[in-house]
């Protein structure tokens, strides 16, 4: 195996690195390796480089006439957004070859493809548990909480490095390796941030209704993340737009802890909520309709 250097296809002046495997090299020994550079180039970049996670993904060759196939690993920002000018990794091997099956139904395609993706990232989360990665990954981690998250056929998930179980994977994926196709209602929940959010939005919801005045027939809550003495804490603007004289920044045990849990089920590491503004409307029957949005980037 061989590590190469690639031009980015825009910007001439950032190199990518490739770790090319020979025929003949095994699988397990390339992740250590590919491992190894990126957590120390991570290292070397330090928080500066703006990152909070790194994504992976694998483009497979599904037929004779496709190039090698490959895995695809880079650092992203608090958005999701690859960082700016720093250099992306590749691990390239006849390892990510998926050949297409003449007649095969397409959910029992898709079910063989899911399951060669997670054959290999739990290869590559073996691989990250090796004495020779286990140092960086502890520097890293004291730089900054990486969050590792892995493409699957419909989206991405936690690979949780360090734990023994992937997280959670997409609705959809869930149904393809079950051998079916996934509910709308099951979809629908995937796309609201699953079961846990919504109780959790529920209660806050409840919550900053109980608190703030009967006369808040509207209520615009924003929460944004920060640092108060050396420790993450959470920062909130409470208004109602009819009654702007009469909105505040300080909120009640119960409303705090109810944010306080959804910002860690949405943003588990400290430094990567994005803020978010929640609307409550008041409707003719009593109820309250919600709209979340989240912020492009959390308050300093």
């Amino acid at each position: 195996m061989q590590w190469i250097s690639e031009c980015d296809a825009a910007d001439a002046s950032l190199t990518h690195h490739a770790l090319v495997l020979e025929a003949n090299d095994p699988i397990e020994l390339a992740y250590v390796e590919f491992w190894k550079r990126i957590l120390s180039d991570g290292c070397a970049h330090g928080p500066g480089s703006g990152w909070q996670s790194l994504s992976v993904e694998i483009c497979e060759r599904q037929s004779e006439a496709d190039d090698q196939g490959f895995m695809h690993a880079k650092f992203r920002d608090g958005e999701r957004k690859p960082c700016a000018g720093v250099a992306e990794y590749f691990l390239r091997g006849d390892a990510f070859t998926c050949l297409e099956v003449a007649g095969e139904e397409r959910l029992v395609e898709r079910r063989r493809q899911l399951v060669f993706f997670l054959d290999q990232y739990t290869l590559l989360k073996e691989a990250a548990a090796s004495p020779e990665v286990q140092p960086l990954l502890a520097y890293i981690g004291a730089i900054h909480p990486m969050t590792v998250e892995a493409a699957a056929g419909y989206g991405w998930f936690d690979l949780q490095i360090g734990k023994t179980t992937f997280g959670p994977l997409p609705a959809e994926d869930r149904a393809t390796l079950e051998s079916r196709q996934a509910t709308p209602a099951e979809v629908l929940l995937e796309l609201s941030g699953g079961a846990e959010r919504m109780e959790i939005l529920r209660e806050l919801t409840a919550a900053l209704v109980a608190y703030t005045p009967p006369s808040f027939d509207v209520i615009c809550c924003g929460i944004v993340e920060g640092i108060e003495d050396g420790q993450r804490a959470l920062f909130y603007d409470i208004q109602c737009p009819s009654l702007p004289d009469e909105g505040t920044n300080v909120v009640n045990d119960r409303v705090h802890a109810a944010a306080t849990r959804l910002v860690r089920h949405m943003a588990p590491a400290e430094g990567t909520f994005p803020g978010m503004a929640l609307r409550l409307e008041q409707q003719k029957d009593g109820s309250w309709r919600h709209k979340v949005t989240l912020m492009s980037k959390a308050a300093a």
